[in-house]
């Protein structure tokens, strides 16, 4: 089960990586996607889209208009009711339906063979401008219905036009490089999680990694030593099984040396009422009370025998 899952999920980034690669190459590093020139078949002065084909809100575009033999044209983008007033009763071809990145449903509309007025004459214009041979417009699109139009000026016509769109994507390169780190990403934790591997070290892994030498002295009292130390020790591997003495305490005792002389047995000795002395085996300690004289032996009595 969790090699499919890992399976999956490392093909699911190796996806998203490679759409991060193609956002990037489409866009470039200006965030851009140009299309075009796209060849426009008219004979007439004027080309409009209907009210609504232009809809994607705070995008920015760019239109480029070129005609042959530096014929004038212009480009602008306004208001639909205002552009629908200004060329309503003028032929014109209209572009009913437009889609990404040039896909378009055109359709004639009879009128008269002339415009009502010079477009540069108006001043509802959202953004506009007029060239010979070519111009073009770049403005982000307003909250409002809008409509490209390209019109002749003067007695020309709009035959052999050609028409480039641009499209800007804010942070769209950016956004492809972030797809692609994300993805790779992806196919990483989908190749650990395949394969059983833990991400993160748990506390018994990081419990082995910590060996601790510890030295017993004669007395039984036990010393925590470096690892520098240990020639100086005949070292033993020994389980242990209390808590390891990693806190660098101070434990007295005698310094380690395994050459030094075992210590003296203690001798115990018990005093009667009369002063004399009697050894006392360890094994009987519990019938006296035991004190600790200067050297070490038994100098008080608890209960006679």
């Amino acid at each position: 089960m969790r090699r499919k899952a890992g399976l999956g999920i490392m093909l699911a980034g190796i996806l998203v990586a490679l759409f991060g690669v193609a956002i990037m190459a489409v866009l470039g590093p200006d965030g851009r996607i140009k299309s075009g020139p796209h060849e426009v078949d008219t004979d007439g002065i004027a080309i409009v889209t209907a009210p609504r084909v232009i809809s994607w809100t705070g995008a920015r575009v760019g239109v480029f208009a070129e005609l042959p033999v530096n014929k004038p044209v212009f480009v602008g983008l306004g208001n639909s009711l205002d552009v629908e007033n200004y060329v309503g009763e003028t032929a014109h071809l209209q572009i009913d339906s437009y889609h990404v990145p040039w896909k378009t449903t055109t359709r004639e509309i009879k009128g008269r063979p002339n415009l009502p007025a010079a477009p540069t004459a108006m001043d509802w214009w959202i953004a506009e401008n007029a060239g010979l041979g070519g111009a073009s417009i770049s403005t982000r699109l307003p909250d409002e219905t809008v409509s490209l139009a390209i019109l002749s000026v003067g007695s020309s016509n709009l035959t052999g036009l050609k028409v480039t769109v641009t499209y800007e994507i804010k942070g769209g390169f950016g956004l492809g490089g972030g797809l692609i780190l994300l993805g790779i990403g992806a196919v990483l934790f989908g190749r650990m999680y395949r394969s059983d591997v833990s991400l993160w070290p748990s506390d018994a892994d990081a419990d082995e990694d910590d060996v601790v030498y510890i030295y017993t002295d004669e007395n039984g009292v036990e010393h925590e030593i470096s690892e520098d130390e240990l020639h100086e020790f005949e070292v033993e591997d020994t389980p242990i099984d209390d808590e390891p003495h990693t806190d660098g305490r101070d434990i007295p005792g005698p310094t380690p040396d395994l050459e030094s002389e075992p210590a003296e047995p203690v001798v115990y000795v018990y005093v009667d009422d009369e002063g004399v002395e009697h050894e006392v085996g360890e094994d009987s300690l519990e019938d006296y009370e035991v004190v600790d004289g200067p050297d070490g032996q038994t100098d008080d009595q608890r209960n006679q025998p």
